[in-house]
């Protein structure tokens, strides 16, 4: 039987891993330069949540692709990932 602490460090080590997934993933679900914020796990929810904000090149990179229109990018994008348990579990 593991102790608490062993299980919590366990726990750490996944959120870890998935931080580091998140950080690595995430620019490429977005056509334009993004910088990865806060990334904060729940346990009440079992859920990761990312912040996302556009770089600040991705207002020149999106005016290019409009064809030149202004682009305001006030603001920050939030988005949540629950954790799933496979079937083995």
């Amino acid at each position: 039987m593991s102790s608490l602490h062993d299980e919590m460090a366990d726990v750490r080590s996944e959120v870890d891993d998935v931080r580091s997934r998140l950080r690595e993933e995430i620019p490429d679900l977005f056509e334009f330069d993004v910088a990865v914020g806060n990334i904060s796990y729940n346990a009440n929810s079992n859920s990761v949540s990312v912040t996302v904000e556009p770089s600040s090149g991705a207002r020149d990179q999106l005016s290019e692709k409009f064809g030149g229109v202004n682009v305001k990018t006030d603001g920050m994008l939030e988005l949540e990932f629950r954790f799933t348990e496979s079937p083995d579990e």
